[in-house]
């Protein structure tokens, strides 16, 4: 959280399965400006009531909860209705969280319109790694359809999966995302090199989504299109 705030980026934390984890994370999302963006576990909806209170307390600049993890062993070992959640729980989570909603784990059409109803400001394209579902699609091949469902309504297409270099995030805000999530290479820049070693791979991702838009011949961010990648 401390490098993204040096950055210009956006840093996030959950609420697994060590109890320390998520309120230390409000306390620094808190610390450094609301850039710590929590997120939260499909568990019992006592339990996401209660994490929201900590993260309504530390105000951050959104929140999120994660609905492509309800198929995980440790979700079904937990409270009695962790796992899926109906719409009309999302849309009281919406409502109970004092800043922007993002519901992670859309891909499918219908499930971006479902996030729609439920008055999330952002979704989050994911299949979680590929961890949930065997031979589920890959994040690149639904966000198309999605963001184009999605067009025009004020909701936040986002996306993560195998986003690891500058030029990947250029594929995908090309195919319709707003923005990009990544994990894996933070984890091991954080275990490298601690805040410097976030540093360096936030300017090499930098760099080298700067040298693909010169050479595809985008100026900015908003003139990247999708006639510019071939699927």
């Amino acid at each position: 959280i401390a490098a993204a705030a040096q950055t210009g980026i956006a840093a996030s934390f959950g609420d697994g399965l060590d109890a320390r984890v998520f309120p230390h994370g409000c306390t620094l999302s808190q610390q450094y400006g609301g850039i710590g963006l929590p997120v939260i576990n499909p568990l019992s909806m006592d339990t996401i009531r209660a994490n929201l209170d900590l993260a309504n307390a530390a105000r951050p600049f959104a929140v999120s909860v994660v609905i492509d993890s309800a198929g995980l062993p440790h979700l079904k070992a937990a409270s009695p209705d962790a796992g899926s959640k109906t719409v009309a729980e999302l849309r009281e989570l919406c409502g109970y969280a004092q800043m922007p909603m993002i519901l992670k784990g859309i891909m499918t059409v219908n499930g971006a319109k479902k996030a729609l109803e439920t008055g999330a400001s952002g979704i989050v394209v994911s299949n979680h790694g590929g961890r949930v579902l065997d031979q589920c699609p890959a994040t690149a091949e639904v966000l198309p359809e999605i963001a184009a469902a999605l067009k025009g309504t004020g909701v936040k297409v986002l996306v993560d999966g195998g986003i690891r270099t500058g030029v990947d995030v250029f594929k995908a805000l090309a195919l319709g995302a707003d923005g990009v999530l990544i994990c894996r290479p933070f984890v091991t820049a954080v275990y490298g090199g601690g805040a410097e070693g976030v540093k360096c791979y936030i300017d090499k991702l930098a760099g080298e989504l700067a040298d693909t838009m010169q050479m595809c011949g985008a100026h900015t961010l908003a003139e990247i299109t999708p006639d510019m990648v071939r699927v």
